[in-house]
């Protein structure tokens, strides 16, 4: 064993130097420990193919379309959902799509709960409404609204029948009317406070004259007259209607055997006034004749 500090050589299990008396010291090797070798690994870009069919973008643009056009909101919200989901494409088209259809269509169909219960609520408003009997206030108050327009003299007057071969009947009591010549005046047996003319030998059309005293209203007058005519099994319709420069209460009347009767029940020189014509055929020009109605000649 070599002496660090000499150089001297001394035996190997020797633990002093025998030239210098140094302690002998073993000299440590160092030894390298090797590095692991570590294998680059080549890492692939792996590219995925995106999938594109079209229903994304058919969904987004139904999506908006429904939000757009309101009243085919949610048709198109719901064809825009179902294709949305059934699409294979991943992107935000996608996404947006489906969002976008989902909230139209809840939006839509509260709205559509929200008409339904409007409807309802209308419906049973009108029939408590009409149940009620207002029914009744309305047409007075278009009654007095004629009144008052007759007063201002604001009614346009009817266009009277008027004709060469056509002659004026009445009394300064029922008021007058434009017949044809050829009729001649006839009295009813059933009732003789009436003022009638007829065409009796040709077709059997009549027109009747009435004046009423009592102080009753041309609505109440007009309902009483469609009660007692129902009650009969005719079928009447109840409107309202220029008569000569009146405003009168219309009943449009069929009864069973195929006869035809309009009835205009009006207000004129305060006093209510009845006129009526019936027949066989109410398109026929002589259910014109009321309207040539006037109080005086």
């Amino acid at each position: 064993m070599k002496c660090n500090y000499c150089g001297a050589d001394n035996k190997e299990d020797a633990k002093f130097c025998a030239s210098c008396g140094a302690e002998l010291k073993e000299e440590k090797k160092e030894t390298k420990k090797e590095e692991p070798k570590v294998e680059k690994v080549e890492v692939k870009e792996v590219k995925t193919e995106q999938v594109k069919d079209g229903k994304a973008t058919a969904s987004l643009v139904l999506g908006i379309c429904s939000l757009v056009i309101w009243c085919l909101t949610w048709i198109l919200s719901l064809i825009g959902l179902i294709l949305g989901i059934a699409s294979k494409e991943r992107s935000g088209k996608r996404t947006a799509g489906i969002v976008i259809n989902a909230i139209a269509l809840a939006i839509s169909t509260i709205c559509a709960i929200i008409c339904m219960m409007s409807w309802a609520i209308i419906g049973v408003a009108i029939d408590e409404y009409t149940r009620s009997g207002n029914i009744d206030d309305f047409f007075e108050t278009i009654e007095k609204e004629a009144e008052k327009q007759e007063n201002n003299n604001i009614v346009t007057p009817s266009t009277p029948v008027i004709t060469d071969s056509s002659k004026i009947v009445g009394t300064d009591y029922y008021g007058y009317v434009k017949v044809p010549t050829t009729w001649v005046e006839f009295k009813d047996v059933d009732n003789s406070n009436v003022y009638q003319y007829t065409d009796i030998g040709e077709l059997g059309y009549i027109v009747t004259l009435n004046t009423y005293e009592e102080d009753v209203t041309p609505y109440q007058a007009a309902k009483n007259l469609q009660g007692n005519l129902e009650s009969e099994g005719a079928e009447v319709k109840l409107t309202t209607a220029i008569i000569g420069k009146y405003v009168a209460y219309k009943l449009d009347a069929k009864y069973t055997d195929g006869t035809y009767i309009d009835i205009y029940l009006f207000k004129a020189n305060d006093k209510l006034r009845f006129v009526s014509i019936e027949g066989p055929d109410d398109t026929n020009d002589n259910f014109d004749i009321p309207k040539t109605y006037t109080v005086s000649k």
